[in-house]
């Protein structure tokens, strides 16, 4: 089989197609963005089942060739499941983002067979190591013996991961931590490319008194805080709006009757709050670059950060605010916003920011002459 030099396959735990985080919007920018320029794609991912319900998603795309695996509840044996998809895959280059087994599947692949492999950081713990050994303590188990399947099941995950992390020649990180946590962890260097944007809806509509809360379902997100900001903040009239599947981790949680919850929504949706809300909050303990910063700044929203600073963007480019992990630092603040005080600086240095650094066409051509260089 003769595959082409401009072929690439994307390798990813959930695409689009299935679930809108920012690691899989980012890979739907680069898909778009190589099929412009005349590449053949290919996506491996998991949702082998799911095909019809994939396919009527409003991200589908004919022009990308599909390859689905089967998600397991012991996670180290998707790598056998995904090895399969990848051998049913043809491309030159593949680029692997969000680290999980078929990280070492992609490496596998890739190294028996001679293609190129970029491995590309999704959030700054990809950079950790023992990284899911380490997120254990965040799950509660009804008895010893799932919490001890559950150990085993994350310590082989970590061993294969971090074995691929070892041997894999180019890694492109979203800021500086994760190349210099890298670097010590795995001994590998690589390339710093920023996340990108490209705005689906241009509709540009006036501010309104809304602040709002972005999470997909994940520990690090921490809903719970947002609120309490919004329960703490009731006796103003300013409208608290959380979206995402993290919504679902605050079922259990008295609402007060200024936060509306509106579950996951579709990125048009999403964008569409983005550009009506006059403030961000983000609440995660960790981030990579969040694709709601970048949104946040391209429609001129004010974000608030609770803990997450990434290349030290809000502390020194005054892209925003961030509070080291302070909440009642950050209460005071939105309080004082509420109330009145002149933010426009921050908003004035976020958009500037964003037109520097995010620019989708500068990013991909980046990346093309990364993976075209020799190792």
């Amino acid at each position: 089989m003769i595959i082409p030099e401009k072929s690439i396959c994307f390798v990813i735990p959930n695409f689009v197609t299935f679930s809108t985080g920012g690691a899989e919007i980012q890979v739907h920018y680069l898909t778009k963005a190589f099929l412009e320029r005349g590449w053949k794609v290919e996506v491996v991912c998991a949702g082998k089942g799911k095909e019809k319900e994939i396919e009527k998603s409003d991200f589908y795309n004919p022009d990308i060739t599909y390859h689905y695996y089967q998600k397991r509840g012991f996670r180290f044996l998707e790598f056998f499941d995904a090895l399969k998809a990848l051998n049913k895959s043809s491309s030159n280059v593949y680029y692997q983002r969000t680290d999980f087994a078929l990280t070492a599947s992609c490496y596998w692949y890739s190294k028996k067979n001679n293609r190129n492999m970029v491995y590309a950081l999704a959030i700054d713990t990809d950079a950790h190591k023992k990284k899911y050994q380490s997120m254990l303590k965040s799950f509660s188990y009804s008895s010893t013996l799932k919490k001890l399947i559950r150990k085993t099941d994350f310590l082989l995950l970590d061993k294969m991961i971090e074995w691929a992390k070892k041997g894999v020649k180019k890694v492109v990180f979203q800021n500086s931590y994760q190349q210099q946590k890298f670097k010590k962890n795995f001994g590998i260097d690589g390339i710093i490319i920023p996340n990108s944007f490209d705005a689906i809806n241009e509709n540009k509509q006036d501010k309104e008194n809304v602040i709002l809360w972005v999470g997909n379902d994940s520990p690090v997100k921490r809903p719970e805080l947002f609120v309490q900001l919004a329960d703490d903040l009731k006796e103003y009239n300013w409208r608290f709006v959380m979206m995402g599947g993290a919504c679902d981790q605050i079922k259990h949680l008295s609402l007060p009757d200024n936060l509306e919850v509106l579950g996951s929504v579709s990125y048009t949706e999403a964008n569409d709050w983005f550009t009506k809300a006059k403030i961000y909050v983000n609440t995660s303990s960790k981030e990579g670059m969040p694709n709601t910063f970048i949104q946040s700044w391209y429609y001129q929203t004010l974000v608030l950060s609770l803990d997450v600073d990434p290349d030290s963007v809000f502390t020194e480019k005054k892209a925003g605010l961030c509070f080291g992990d302070e909440l009642q630092l950050l209460r005071a603040k939105l309080k004082e916003i509420i109330e009145g005080i002149d933010v426009s600086e921050y908003i004035s240095c976020g958009s500037d920011y964003f037109k520097k650094q995010f620019d989708l066409n500068t990013n991909v051509e980046q990346l093309i002459s990364f993976i075209s260089a020799k190792s």
